[in-house]
């Protein structure tokens, strides 16, 4: 969060403002269409192969944002890359059976990598045997975030 003249910003506070500002901006110029047009959702564009995410879930907290993305993402363009780099507090969500730990694996079943860091592992005092076979773990969480960057994966973070 910013101070800005006494006022406390956050960023999704400050992106919603800024997004309300351009949706009215963009409303302006075709005053003569009726809300109800313009309530009509546009189509999807279709994703290029080459359509590359990475979702970084860092506390246990992050999981139902991140298993959220991973489900639109894949309805919505199966065919984008999608990886996982866990890290922090996170890893706790993976070492033991837990429904969304579940969840993770179906969506690795469907392609998507998951990374998990070594270095939280042993941070946390969880045995890399915990975790499950489907889950990298051979990069510490950063390096995968960064690899994955430098391959042209867009970063998300809830």
């Amino acid at each position: 969060m910013r101070a800005r003249s006494g006022i406390m910003v956050n960023r999704r506070t400050a992106l919603a403002t800024g997004a309300g500002i351009m949706a009215l901006g963009a409303l302006a110029p075709h005053s003569a269409r009726t809300l109800a047009q313009d309530a009509t959702p546009a189509a999807i564009p279709d994703v290029p192969e080459d359509f590359k995410v990475v979702l970084h879930a860092a506390q246990e907290q992050d999981w139902i944002y991140v298993l959220s993305n991973l489900d639109n993402l894949t309805t919505e363009w199966p065919k984008a890359s999608l990886r996982v780099v866990v890290d922090g507090s996170a890893v706790y969500t993976l070492a033991s059976n837990n429904d969304l730990s579940t969840h993770l694996g179906e969506l690795a079943a469907k392609g998507v990598e998951v990374h998990v860091c070594p270095n939280a592992l042993k941070e946390h005092q969880i045995d890399v045997s915990a975790i499950p076979s489907w889950a990298l773990t051979n990069l510490g969480g950063v390096v995968a975030l960064v690899q994955a960057m430098n391959q042209g994966f867009l970063y998300i973070k809830p």
